[in-house]
């Protein structure tokens, strides 16, 4: 009897030794038969299953590596390697085997999991790329590749159709339902975006793209807990995901847990500490807490990982109460000559403007930030003209219809007072007054108005929102009030009034009077050559594009001068203007003239507010927590020379 015959017999007993249940007995034979024929394909594939019953991982590993020098390419012994590999938690070789298998047997199921595993990698990019090429090169899904071209194109109907033609065909293709998705998303259809990212994910829970998607949705529309429990989810999945976590540290930041959004910073620098973007992110939480050393060790940690960060500078700068040393001044003149992002460029110019003002070297201030405005000014799409328009149209609009507008048809719900104007007007200050009050808390700047504002627009595709407003059914006037006072749930607690102060509702004064009539409405306000130029200082995160050109500025200003006039006519009695300068003046008066406007009983605690402990998130937040002080009154006489275009616009002030 030949070798190979006895070998089969051999073989043949170990398969009865495993079916007796005697898998080690198995074992042992199954390894004398390899001693003689060391690439015995049956003896090495149950040896590989066997070793993965009795849960000898490393062994079936071997034995699998073995099957696959003689046949690299099988696709059973690919997928089990991957299997074996994630088991025992070699992620990197996982991937690389994870990647063989999807060049050699590429199929839906392998392109999701190289997805994820892409995403645990933090290569977010890469996991749409490895996804679009599939569809791209994989005639059965020829119709979603065309319609990935057609969104890049910008052909976003023939995308939606292509799309759409798929789930015709398969009512629960996940993929479709999730490009269907991102094309509501990029559209701003948050809502149809999110019920169609749910409907995939309730198809296929375990793809973690999806739970991407769908906590980027909420946190785009200001759903915070609904994004928690999403990422939350994504990191149930992907519990080494260093982007989620780090965006669920700031979901629970906007929260306002700051504890535990700085808890969740730590853990990461504890991981990486080579994260410039974490710590800037740790150093805002910290100032708005009033952790000032803390934070300005954040911040300087940004800086030394990133020597470049021009946001790292501004933030420093941003404390307003900050002194640069001569070496830091020098750092960033050096930074500037050399190739950095704009935005850390324009960030680094007001940072040196700020630092050369608190020099009292105002022409050479002035110079940094007159460039620094410049190069972020000629990037925004902002037209006075247009603003103004809009502005006129409003007026227009309730100036016709004031007899046609039932303005007690809204919620009846008193607890907001909105206070409004322009930004670095001292509403932040006026904030922390009446926050100090034991009935009134102090949230932060709500976009929820403008929102409103924007669905009412949207409804029928107009150009302001005040063309649908007659069309508005009382039950929608009430509803939209409501939905104002639900949608801000989150951001506060019990007491019984809380603040708005969100400075760019004062165009929406008419909306909010309809759907909020029992709202408190304050103006803030200052002298407008201050104003306008401690804007002129400031540099935005985001909006506020009327702020980069004194011209623009003045102008804006103007046009809120207008407006508010015409509330104050209309709406006789029902807004309180407060003058910054009059409260530095005679601060008790004015905040006791205030509360009787409030209705509320004045507490001497609001006189004490810098003593308060609450988070402050605008820019004013260290100075809040000073004493009233009389040096920013008339500050702008320090840069004289340089403010003729406001001295134009404000004649009366420029004295």
């Amino acid at each position: 009897m030949s070798d190979l015959n006895n070998a089969q017999l051999a073989f043949n007993n170990a398969v009865t030794l495993y079916k007796d249940n005697s898998p080690y007995a198995s074992i042992e034979q199954l390894e004398e038969i390899l001693k003689i024929y060391p690439q015995h394909k049956e003896s090495l594939e149950l040896l590989l299953q066997i070793n993965i019953k009795v849960n000898h991982p490393l062994e079936a590993l071997k034995y699998v590596n073995k099957l696959l020098e003689s046949d690299n390419k099988s696709k059973i012994y690919l997928e089990t390697k991957y299997k074996l590999l994630i088991y025992i938690g070699d992620s990197n070789l996982a991937f690389d085997c994870l990647t063989i298998l999807h060049k050699e047997h590429p199929t839906i199921n392998t392109v999701r999991e190289l997805s994820n595993n892409l995403i645990d990698k933090d290569e977010n990019e890469s996991s749409e790329e490895i996804i679009q090429k599939f569809f791209e090169s994989n005639k059965e899904y020829s119709e979603l590749y065309q319609g990935i071209r057609h969104v890049k194109a910008n052909r976003l109907q023939l995308a939606e159709k292509a799309y759409k033609k798929v789930l015709k065909k398969d009512n629960n293709n996940v993929d479709a339902l999730r490009l269907l998705g991102l094309l509501a998303f990029k559209k701003n259809n948050f809502k149809i975006a999110e019920e169609l990212f749910i409907r995939a994910i309730k198809i296929n829970p375990n793809f973690k793209l999806l739970w991407e998607n769908l906590a980027k949705c909420y946190r785009l529309q200001n759903k915070l807990d609904h994004a928690k429990k999403a990422f939350k989810n994504l990191l149930r999945l992907d519990p080494h995901n260093f982007e989620a976590l780090g965006a669920l540290g700031t979901i629970y930041i906007r929260l306002g847990d700051y504890a535990e959004g700085i808890k969740i910073y730590k853990n990461l620098l504890n991981q990486n500490d080579n994260n410039p973007r974490l710590y800037l992110s740790m150093g805002h939480a910290l100032k708005t807490i009033g952790q000032r050393e803390d934070c300005e060790n954040a911040y300087h940690k940004a800086i030394e990982y990133f020597p470049a960060s021009g946001e790292g500078y501004w933030s420093l700068a941003n404390l307003k109460t900050y002194s640069f040393s001569d070496k830091q001044i020098a750092s960033m003149e050096k930074s500037l000559d050399k190739e950095i992002h704009l935005q850390e460029k324009i960030q680094m110019m007001f940072a040196l403007g700020k630092a050369f003002e608190s020099k009292k070297e105002f022409t050479k201030s002035f110079s940094y930030y007159k460039e620094g405005n410049w190069l972020q000014r000629k990037n925004l799409d902002y037209n006075a003209q247009e603003n103004s328009e809009s502005i006129q149209r409003v007026i227009d609009f309730f100036s016709k219809h004031k007899e046609d507008i039932n303005f007690n048809s809204g919620h009846n719900n008193s607890d907001p007072i909105f206070i409004l104007g322009l930004p670095r007007a001292g509403s932040t200050l006026i904030e922390q007054i009446l926050s100090s009050h034991s009935l009134i808390e102090g949230t932060q700047e709500h976009p929820n108005i403008m929102s409103i504002g924007r669905n009412i627009r949207t409804k029928y595709n107009t150009e302001n929102f005040v063309d649908n407003l007659l069309d508005l059914k009382q039950e929608e006037i009430e509803y939209y009030g409501k939905k104002y006072i639900n949608d801000t749930k989150w951001s506060r607690n019990e007491h019984n009034h809380f603040i708005d102060k969100m400075p760019n509702n004062f165009p929406y004064i008419g909306l909010i009077k309809m759907i909020l009539p029992k709202a408190k409405i304050i103006d803030a306000r200052r002298d407008p050559i201050d104003g306008c130029f401690s804007c002129f200082k400031q540099y935005f995160a985001k909006g506020q594009h009327f702020t980069y050109d004194l011209d623009d500025i003045a102008r804006y200003y103007k046009d809120y001068l207008k407006i508010m006039a015409f509330w104050n006519d209309y709406f006789q009695g029902d807004i309180y203007t407060i003058n910054y300068e009059n409260v530095i003046e005679n601060t008790e008066k004015e905040v006791k003239n205030l509360f009787d406007f409030l209705e509320i009983n004045f507490e001497e605690s609001c006189l004490n507010f810098h003593k308060s402990k609450r988070p402050v998130k605008t820019a004013s937040s260290e100075q809040v927590r000073q004493p009233i002080y009389k040096s920013g009154i008339k500050y702008w006489k320090n840069f004289d020379d340089h403010l003729e275009e406001l001295k134009k616009h404000f004649p009366d002030y420029a004295k």
